[in-house]
């Protein structure tokens, strides 16, 4: 559980200083930080972790890597030739990160740009060109990937350099997404979409002072933040403007509005996964049945069309109908992903930014989900022995060297309402990604629709128990961890 000291010494720190995008610990009840001051006229990573690679210069080598066109999911974090800084700028701060790559190794960061992943690797791993050996994907086409054998198992002892225990790589989630100790894609301060993808919670803070809400950032601070608190909460903001009997996401005042995703995340939040590992990083399946159908029960109540609005079906495209939910003031929260933040930024709304609540204050930790559209980073297995230094260790340093360029700007970004800094958010972001958690059944698709139907269990509008959809997929989750298994040993 991570300390109220904590948070009041990162809201303290959070104008001067970048923070790590996520944590390096492995135990699922502690958020720690990365955090140290800095001297703002020399900015420098942090220094309690050094760089370990080898001091070689590859002038005039280019590593490319290819990445995503998947519209507002596209890659935005490896290449850019902007050199123009403004107060917004993510290119700005990859220009600067890859501008130190060039100078002090001599490599040149590009990318090459598809929406066919599938084919440009599959292609690439069967006939290497060198084109690209670096990818950067989100993690249903990295899994599949990886299913595939074309991966390299970044465990292993030919990538030497990528030291996934250091503060730049999300140690937790490489711990959660291994299989049979093996690892095939990777997040860190490389990137910044799976930040992006991982879900929060905004609340107006007009319509909170407005229902008298306690403060809500003293309560995550406390541990109080709690399911029943949300429920609480959202039913004392609801506003039936046009009187019809029903909250339309556009004219009335709800509660929460959220997506189809946030069942997903409640289940995450409460620390209901349908996988679990033993003792050798093997996965099974398992589900706290009892816990999951009391959690289900209370989201039942929570999901009430009485206090909320479920935005998939507004009739609209999702996004837009979120953005004008929240933007225009409809919503005390509003249930999605951290990209949402820079989407409403335009909109005169005052809001703060919150983890998912847990289950109960006994609880001893918050816990986030990443969506899997989040990005990762993997080596193909096309790159050979005589380049995998190289490449292993450029992407090394990329992590390493976005600590105080790409990550603190969108900590920047992230902090910002239209015209103000909501500073206590800080710590708000750094616990949700400090506290990602993983199921790999989830991110591999096993067991084919078993998370949905356990998600849609929380639904007011779900006949089914816990018990009958975790029978339901037991059998199918066990066989698809067993094939990607023996399909494992193969690869080696």
């Amino acid at each position: 559980m991570f300390k109220k000291t904590l948070c009041a010494t990162l809201a303290a720190l959070m104008l001067v200083s970048p923070l790590s995008a996520c944590g390096n610990n492995n135990d699922p009840d502690e958020t720690k930080s990365n955090v140290q001051p800095q001297d703002t006229e020399n900015v420098e990573v942090d220094t309690r972790e050094q760089l370990e690679i080898p001091e070689t210069r590859y002038n005039g080598t280019e590593l490319c890597f290819l990445t995503r066109e998947e519209g507002s999911w596209s890659t935005v974090e490896i290449f850019s030739d902007s050199k123009t800084a403004n107060s917004d700028n993510i290119s700005y701060a990859v220009f600067e990160r890859n501008d130190r790559i060039k100078e002090n190794y001599g490599v040149t960061i590009t990318e090459y740009k598809t929406d066919d992943p599938h084919t440009a690797v599959t292609n690439e791993v069967s006939a290497p060109t060198g084109d690209f050996m670096a990818i950067i994907s989100n993690v249903t086409i990295g899994s599949n990937f990886a299913t595939s054998g074309y991966l390299w198992n970044l465990y292993s002892d030919q990538i030497e350099y990528i030291s996934l225990d250091k503060p730049w790589w999300d140690a937790k989630m490489a711990s959660g997404l291994s299989i049979d100790n093996r690892l095939y894609f990777a997040t860190g301060d490389l990137l910044t979409l799976d930040n992006d993808a991982t879900f929060a919670i905004m609340f107006n803070k007009k319509l909170a002072t407005d229902a008298q809400i306690p403060d809500l950032y003293t309560l995550v601070d406390n541990g109080e933040w709690t399911m029943d608190r949300l429920y609480e909460f959202e039913q004392k903001s609801v506003r039936d403007l046009n009187g019809d009997g029903q909250l339309a996401y556009d004219s009335d005042v709800c509660g929460f509005a959220y997506t189809q995703d946030v069942p997903s995340c409640m289940l995450t939040a409460g620390g209901i996964t349908l996988c679990v590992k033993d003792e050798n990083d093997i996965p099974y399946h398992n589900i706290d049945v009892e816990r999951a159908q009391d959690l289900s029960d209370m989201c039942r109540s929570l999901f009430s069309k009485e206090y909320t609005v479920n935005l998939n079906e507004s009739g609209v495209d999702v996004e837009e109908a979120g953005k004008k939910c929240f933007g225009e003031n409809h919503a005390l929260f509003f249930g999605e992903c951290l990209q949402c933040v820079t989407r409403v930024r335009g909109y005169d709304v005052d809001f703060g930014i919150l983890p998912y609540p847990k289950y109960n204050a006994d609880q001893t930790s918050y816990y986030s989900m990443m969506h899997s559209t989040a990005a990762v980073v993997s080596i193909p297995r096309s790159v050979t022995d005589d380049n995998l230094v190289m490449v292993n260790s450029m992407i090394e340093a990329m992590a390493y060297h976005a600590v105080d360029t790409l990550t603190k700007q969108y900590y920047e970004i992230n902090l910002k309402t239209k015209g103000a800094k909501d500073v206590q958010s800080g710590p708000m972001i750094d616990t949700i990604l400090a506290n990602r958690a993983c199921d790999l059944a989830y991110y591999y698709g096993w067991g084919s629709g078993a998370h949905s139907s356990l998600a849609a269990c929380l639904l007011p509008s779900s006949t089914l128990s816990i018990s009958s959809v975790s029978n339901r997929y037991a059998k199918q989750v066990k066989n698809s961890i067993t094939s990607l298994l023996r399909k494992m040993e193969k690869f080696d």
